[in-house]
């Protein structure tokens, strides 16, 4: 046995309390970080993306036999955020830089990992092939843009062009 002299202090001992609390301490924080961004990743994105993604791999078949018959036109285009108040332009071409005039063209615009700020744009025909709309509050940042071109205005017709394309805005 070891004899203190007066003064000294006794050496502090690591005991198995003090290593159950040591661990403890560290897997609750893990499991608490862990928790808190399990939680962020859920609430901000449901992951469904397409809600008929079963029903679309089934025909998608017909998907394919659609881009090829789109691919045979040859058509081009361009979409641009322009002007103050901000518009979202799009111009259209066929294969040998002809405008495509008096058609029916929406175009569905949203942020790529959010559909909270989600809309549906009907562009007018502002000069022959091309088509304009208004994009009031649109933030800067990237957004996607998804075409649908068609002969008619019903709703159902048939698809001319369908497109999806990235548009910039700059801050």
């Amino acid at each position: 046995m070891k004899h203190l002299s007066e003064g000294a202090r006794p050496a502090r001992e690591i005991r198995g309390g003090h290593v159950l609390l040591a661990m403890l301490a560290f897997f609750g924080t893990i499991i608490a970080v862990d928790s808190v961004l399990i939680y962020k990743a859920v609430s901000t994105f449901g992951g469904v993306e397409n809600v008929n993604a079963y029903r679309e791999g089934l025909a998608y078949n017909q998907r394919i036999a659609v881009d090829e018959k789109q691919a045979a036109l040859g058509w081009q285009d361009r979409v641009e955020a322009r002007g103050t108040p901000l518009r979202v332009s799009v111009s259209l071409q066929d294969r040998d830089g002809v405008a495509i005039a008096r058609r029916h063209v929406v175009a569905d615009v949203g942020r790529p990992a959010t559909n909270r700020f989600d809309r549906t744009l009907k562009l007018a025909e502002v000069s022959p092939g091309v088509y304009e709309a208004a994009f009031v509050d649109a933030e800067p940042g990237t957004w996607v843009v998804d075409l649908r071109v068609s002969a008619s205005s019903e709703t159902g017709a048939a698809l001319d062009y369908q497109v999806r394309r990235r548009l910039w805005i700059a801050p």
